[in-house]
């Protein structure tokens, strides 16, 4: 299991940012953060429960690719979670 690192997570915003768009991105992603990668499944967070549906279901394969790119490594799986209290 690899914990995606504070640059890592930056690095993983700015991608998606730029490939989504702007409004897009500040439309669903605010809050949004990526925790352990394990297995080629990212287990990400969002701030609402809602948000977290929607993210699954509308940009898991975005979230895949700007994972890839960044840490190198092969995702086969997003899960997104409703935002948890404390960040590992």
């Amino acid at each position: 299991m690899a914990i995606l690192t504070d640059e890592e997570n930056l690095a993983v915003q700015a991608k998606l940012n730029f490939v989504l768009g702007a409004k897009t991105y500040d439309t669903y992603f605010q809050g949004f953060h990526c925790g352990e990668l394990s297995d080629g499944i990212i287990t990400a967070y969002a701030k609402s429960e809602y948000m977290a549906g929607v993210i699954s279901a509308e940009f898991s394969g975005d979230i895949a690719k700007a994972i890839e790119s960044i840490v190198g490594q092969r995702v086969t799986g997003v899960l997104v979670l409703p935002h948890r209290t404390s960040r590992r």
